[in-house]
């Protein structure tokens, strides 16, 4: 399960996206109705709001890279009990689940990772949480379960996704979709700096596989 352990670059990624795009939307809005005196009480306190997330979920962080897990676990819990359709949340909810999976609780695991894709909110957090659902029901050995929680979902597979979709195919026995399925997230790869090389290792594999088929 080491692709599932990638949880703090994929929150510094998309913290920072945050924090460049969250709070400079919320100070737009500051200014756009700032000059309107009943709002403008209105704005310093979800300025404030947003402040406080933010710093809690950099704490958060801290305490879960110095493998301080109750305090993780607490903190987490603290910003969804906060704010629970906030970003932050979402991003707490990943972090909770990566903790219960990591400490054999599979089942909150999921339960965390179902409520993120329900909720909804940024696309990019919802396939993180498909496909990080999608590991564990493969883990378990629940292949199809695993291929509709990617399938179902509204966006298009990322490049990651498809990579997964072929290990799904792959365990359920499907190999002329497990080799399309690499084959795209092996082009898309391309253009990225994504390693690879154990990609390769599966596409010859099939092909091993469709030879010895063949004879």
């Amino acid at each position: 399960m080491n692709d599932y352990t990638t949880d703090e670059e994929l929150s510094n990624k998309i913290r920072e996206w945050w924090g460049k795009n969250g709070i400079a939307v919320m100070l737009s809005v500051t200014l756009a109705i700032g000059s309107f005196g009943g709002f403008t009480y209105w704005s310093s306190m979800k300025n404030q709001k947003a402040e406080n997330l933010s710093i809690n979920y950099s704490q958060l962080l801290m305490a879960f890279n110095e493998s301080r897990i109750d305090d993780a676990e607490s903190l987490a819990n603290a910003i969804i009990e906060f704010d629970n359709n906030s970003n932050y949340a979402i991003l707490s909810k990943l972090l909770l689940a990566k903790i219960k999976f990591e400490g054999g609780d599979t089942s909150s695991a999921k339960n965390l990772l179902n409520q993120v894709i329900v909720e909804g909110g940024e696309i990019e957090l919802n396939i993180i949480a498909r496909e990080r659902l999608a590991r564990i029901l493969l883990q378990e050995n629940n292949a199809e379960d695993a291929r509709l929680v990617l399938l179902n979902s509204n966006p298009k597979p990322s490049d990651s996704s498809l990579e997964l979709l072929g290990d799904i195919y792959q365990e359920q026995g499907d190999i002329t979709a497990a080799s399309k399925a690499y084959q795209e997230a092996l082009t898309n790869y391309k253009n990225t700096s994504q390693d690879t090389r154990y990609l390769l290792l599966k596409i010859n594999m099939l092909e091993n596989i469709k030879v010895k088929d063949v004879k």
